[in-house]
């Protein structure tokens, strides 16, 4: 009797109250985060982001529909990267690549990450100096992000093609194949 108990038991632990399976597979698992996590703007490589506008710090609103037609460039990274490290000067590099190249690319940077007090936050990418628009995408108290994208790997250098489509994705600072790219497609006057 025992033994018949324990298996109805267990049985009933298997399948649930409503006689279905509680047993997620990863796959299920996969696609309920994907769907949670489902991004506005997709800026994965080979997707088409949708038009977005945004208010820049400078109080300016950024509209990506303005680059249709022409490759344009999209930088996300954390409000870390503010502030220089021993090793890493996002906004040095940055500016460089503006300086180098921003005739040719239209350029905006999205700056993600945690922040307690909006005005601070603003001050900080205002005083980084950037020498091209800027969104404060940062979340806080009382204050949601601007763009919901799906860029997970900072900084990250995107560049969007005259179709509107994502042909390059890129991670990390101090890269050369974004250079390299650019440069190639500034010399063979594909703009």
């Amino acid at each position: 009797m025992k033994k018949f108990i324990f298996a109805n038991f267990m049985l009933l632990a298997l399948l649930g109250c409503n006689g279905e399976s509680q047993k997620k597979t990863k796959a299920d698992e996969m696609k309920e985060i994907i769907a949670a996590n489902k991004a506005d703007v997709d800026l994965r490589l080979g997707s088409s982001p949708k038009k977005f506008s945004a208010k820049t710090v400078d109080g300016s609103t950024f509209n990506s529909a303005e680059h249709d037609g022409k490759y344009w460039i999209v930088f996300v990274y954390q409000n870390s990267y503010l502030k220089k490290s021993e090793s890493y000067d996002l906004v040095a590099e940055l500016n460089t690549l503006h300086q180098k190249y921003g005739n040719q690319f239209p350029m905006v940077g999205i700056v993600n990450g945690f922040s307690d007090d909006a005005a601070t936050m603003t001050k900080s990418i205002v005083e980084a100096k950037f020498s091209f628009k800027q969104i404060d995408n940062t979340q806080g108290p009382g204050k949601e992000e601007a763009i919901k994208e799906n860029v997970y790997c900072t900084p990250a250098k995107i560049l969007i093609d005259p179709k509107g489509k994502v042909v390059y994705n890129g991670c990390g600072g101090n890269t050369d194949t974004f250079d390299v790219l650019l440069d190639s497609l500034f010399k063979s006057k594909k703009l």
